[in-house]
């Protein structure tokens, strides 16, 4: 038995041996792993960090093109502004040049028909008086006075 003993020796030394290199073997990977996730969450957290970073970075020059838009925009619109404040003014001048020479076309017009009536007006009574004079001759012919 003795050379039995030998083998079953041999054979759990080598068992424990085995068991010894794959405890070395987990122990490895597992330092491996633990590495790799250490450094997974480093590389997440600076991630992380970049992408906060570049968000705050466009959202601030998305802000900066807004607010410079928003300005465009009041420019143009007070630009606009001025220009149809000025054609209304221009147009309001002109109206009221055409309404001056209209006024003056009036008066001058008003004027000449006063000026004519004046030689009417004797002739207009004179029409009136044989009008009231065939008139009363009319009416003393119905009664037949005449």
């Amino acid at each position: 038995m003795l050379g039995g003993n030998i083998v079953d020796n041999i054979m759990d030394k080598l068992a424990q041996k085995l068991s010894a290199q794959e405890m070395i073997k987990a122990n490895s990977q597992a330092e491996v792993e633990s590495a790799i996730s250490d450094a997974t969450e480093i590389f997440t957290k600076k991630m992380d960090e970049a992408t906060d970073s570049f968000t705050k970075k466009v959202e601030d020059a998305l802000s900066k093109k807004m607010e410079e838009s928003d300005s465009k925009t009041h420019d143009v619109g007070v630009q606009t502004y001025r220009n149809v404040q000025a054609l209304i003014n221009k147009q309001q001048e002109k109206t009221a040049e055409e309404f001056k020479e209209l006024d003056t076309k009036l008066e001058t017009l008003q004027y000449a028909v006063e000026s004519k009536n004046s030689g009417l007006l004797p002739l207009i009574i004179i029409t009136l008086l044989v009008a009231g004079a065939d008139l009363v001759i009319n009416i003393l012919r119905i009664f037949g006075i005449l």
